[in-house]
């Protein structure tokens, strides 16, 4: 593999709900596509948004339907709480059990580095997609979205 993905792991408590196993990259990547395919329908949203996202292209003036997208994801990632904010504790924990050994510390840096940028927005699609982004900017090489 000519690249390491990193992912956002918004997605981790569902990507492996039935183990506490690491996953591999190709498990990750075949669970962010069936995490894509759920939440997408719920939005209108261009595949080539859905694609930008992958690859680290979060615009900075999104619509209301990708910046709740992203929101979707972190809700079927159990990462969100009930007040719709990103859990630090729950994501780290998430970082720590299932994502693979290489995407561990990028991980934990970007979630670290970005932590706070939900504070700064009031709607749980902002909290999300803007907390996305800020990770997407700290490492875009690595990182990968559902």
């Amino acid at each position: 593999m000519n690249k390491v993905g990193f992912v956002v792991t918004f997605c981790a408590h569902f990507l492996v709900q039935h183990t506490n196993a690491a996953m591999t990259m190709k498990q990750l990547t075949n669970s962010m596509d069936m995490m894509r395919s759920a939440c997408a329908p719920k939005f209108k949203i261009e595949e080539a948004d859905l694609h930008g996202l992958r690859k680290s292209v979060f615009p900075a003036e999104p619509d209301k339907e990708l910046k709740c997208y992203t929101m979707c994801i972190a809700q079927m990632a159990g990462t969100m709480t009930k007040k719709g904010e990103i859990s630090f504790s729950k994501t780290m924990a998430q970082i720590e059990a299932m994502l693979p050994p290489e995407l561990k510390t990028m991980a934990k840096e970007a979630l670290s580095h970005c932590k706070d940028t939900q504070a700064s927005y009031k709607d749980p699609c902002d909290k999300t997609y803007f907390s996305a982004k800020c990770a997407a900017d700290f490492s875009p090489d690595t990182f990968m979205f559902p």
